[in-house]
């Protein structure tokens, strides 16, 4: 059967056109596979890559690297981490003047595009204080917003089809355990109680009680109803086009329609887009973009309550609150162009997604695909973000380069940054190791 791939477009997921065909399941091939963008920590290579490059920070010096209460913050980028940041600025600090400026639309590129999964469990270690911190946040957002989320702790439970799935899970509880992520080793059984309808060949898996789910779009509309009603001004349809540097320190920002912004602190959380704006001063973020797909089926009948994901199988699988299911794992999508956020699917991931999820979870096999869409995600070498100061310029900040996994994250970064900004205690033990010093290689 051959599939009409889907088109990007700037409206948000929900809105996008159907993918008109459900694909025959054929096995996704290795090349494709190979392509698939991490949705775990794989400890054979990212661990060895922070054992090299882990910088040691000091609270004091990163706070004096960026100011000392500043008084007007650009943030640059609509996405969670920028509305988050924009967020946290006006409630630690009415007085401050915050301006975020958004090229497109809030939440028009990889934070619209997230399977909004929100989870500590297998993370890479640099990641699981600033992941426990943030979860520990989500249960009061949407008090604190004064909006809706679509927050649901409902647990995460990763599952093992085959010797080797088992063997992995087997090696990754202890680790994960040291640093106080509460995951439990669980048992087939144990396993189809948790989420009834999994593959009769489950061996077993790992499951987090605290791991839960959101929906993306309603998170991106109640940080941006947060942020606007304590007083940030949001342009959107506005791209920054340069950030102005006067003395080794950020003095404005050029908007893209001719005028500038002036400002103490400028931070950068243009997602993809965030490396060729910070090339322009001469400081190479190694980011690069790339194209994730999600697929949402037809509603069904509430069946399963954790997030599912599978060793050794590319796979996020949730069930939303009106019975749909949403299909993630990173696979890819292509990007024709990526100036104008434009994606378009491809058959091979459409039907390899469809095939994973069918595997580990055999009820969707009687589901149909009623939408399916793509965001354009900024990645790092070592798949893990850019976060904190940027050396040689005073009053910089970057937030960028999530690498699949920042939706969870957001609340804890945009405190950060907003600490950082403010020239307050920017609690540098949660995201030690993920500093931009760590890349300059």
């Amino acid at each position: 059967m051959r599939l009409t791939p889907s088109r990007g477009a700037r409206a948000p997921p929900a809105l996008r056109s159907p993918h008109r065909h459900l694909p025959d399941a054929a096995g996704p091939p290795a090349r494709l596979l190979r392509r698939v963008a991490p949705c775990y920590h794989r400890p054979s290579s990212s661990r060895r890559c922070h054992e090299r490059l882990l910088p040691k920070h000091d609270s004091a010096h990163l706070s004096a690297r960026v100011a000392s209460g500043a008084r007007s913050v650009v943030v640059i980028g609509g996405g969670l981490v920028g509305l988050s940041a924009a967020f946290h600025l006006r409630r630690a600090d009415p007085q401050v003047r915050v301006t975020l400026l958004e090229r497109a639309r809030v939440g028009d590129a990889a934070s619209g595009a997230s399977a909004a999964g929100v989870r500590a469990m297998g993370r890479d270690p640099a990641e699981r204080a600033l992941a426990l911190e943030s979860l520990g946040r989500w249960p009061e957002l949407d008090r604190e917003l004064e909006g809706t989320t679509g927050y649901r702790r409902g647990g995460g439970l990763r599952v093992a089809l085959d010797d080797a799935g088992w063997a992995e899970a087997r090696e990754t509880v202890a680790g994960q355990r040291a640093d106080d992520v509460p995951v439990e080793l669980v048992d087939a059984a144990t396993a189809h109680r948790l989420a009834p309808g999994l593959s009769p060949d489950c061996r077993g898996g790992v499951h987090c009680a605290i791991d839960g789910q959101a929906e993306a779009i309603a998170t991106v509309h109640a940080f941006a109803a947060g942020a606007r009603r304590l007083g940030t001004r949001i342009e959107e349809g506005v791209a920054a086009a340069a950030l102005a540097v006067e003395g080794g320190r950020v003095a404005a920002v050029a908007r893209g329609d001719g005028s500038r912004e002036a400002c103490d602190v400028a931070i950068v959380a243009g997602g993809a887009w965030s490396a060729p704006l910070l090339a322009r001063i001469g400081v190479p973020l190694p980011l690069h973009g790339r194209g994730l797909q999600m697929l949402l089926t037809d509603p069904a009948p509430a069946g399963l309550t954790p997030v599912v994901g599978c060793f050794g199988r590319p796979l996020s699988l949730k069930q939303l609150d009106d019975g749909a299911y949403l299909i993630g794992g990173g696979w890819p999508a292509r990007i024709p162009d990526a100036a104008v956020n434009r994606w378009q699917l491809l058959d091979d991931s459409v039907r390899g997604s469809l095939e994973v999820a069918r595997a580990v979870y055999p009820p969707l096999a009687a589901r149909t695909v009623a939408r399916s869409w793509a965001g354009i995600e900024a990645f790092t070498p070592d798949d893990l973000p850019v976060l904190g100061p940027l050396p040689g310029v005073e009053g910089l900040l970057v937030a960028a380069g999530f690498s699949g996994h920042g939706f969870a994250l957001v609340p804890a970064v945009g405190d950060i940054l907003a600490r950082l900004a403010l020239g307050l205690d920017p609690r540098a033990h949660l995201w030690r190791g993920l500093d931009v010093a760590r890349h300059a290689w």
